[in-house]
């Protein structure tokens, strides 16, 4: 029941919890730059990436541990592309995480906030990390279903 029930599920949970953290990220880059705005920025990224970590731990563990077997996802066209979007959306999210932890710095040592134009070059960063989720959440779907193998 583990590999086959408790596995995909825990999978698709942390899936749609780091989509939903990525959300609440676009959000608070709408509202106004204050000072409680600037210090819930970072938690939410910790949070993101925390269940982005949780989304790579249960995938390999459905890999290893799974009724299919590591051969036949290794062998897959699509899971390549699956980690690659995942890597690409890593590799993404480090600019604004980099940056709400600069803010937050910055707003604890001087009381200063991010300008406008630090928060509109990050909004569009977090629109991609969603869309490479959905895209993520597809291939997951269809890999599971046997589409892309060789």
């Amino acid at each position: 029941m583990l590999s086959t029930v408790i596995l995909p599920w825990l999978h698709y949970v942390t899936l749609l919890m780091m989509a939903g953290a990525a959300v609440a990220e676009l959000y608070l880059l709408r509202l106004p730059a204050i000072a409680d705005t600037v210090r819930l920025l970072p938690r939410v990224d910790l949070f993101y990436g925390l269940n982005a970590i949780g989304v790579l731990v249960t995938g390999l563990l459905r890999m290893y541990h799974g009724g299919k077997g590591a051969d036949y996802y290794w062998s897959n066209g699509l899971m390549h592309g699956l980690l690659t979007a995942y890597f690409i959306a890593f590799l993404i999210s480090l600019v604004p995480t980099l940056r709400f932890r600069r803010w937050a710095r910055s707003l604890s040592v001087d009381g200063s906030l991010p300008t406008p134009e630090g928060v509109r070059k990050t909004a569009p960063l977090v629109h991609i990390q969603l869309t490479l989720i959905a895209l993520m959440a597809l291939m997951i779907t269809l890999v599971a279903r046997g589409y892309g193998g060789s």
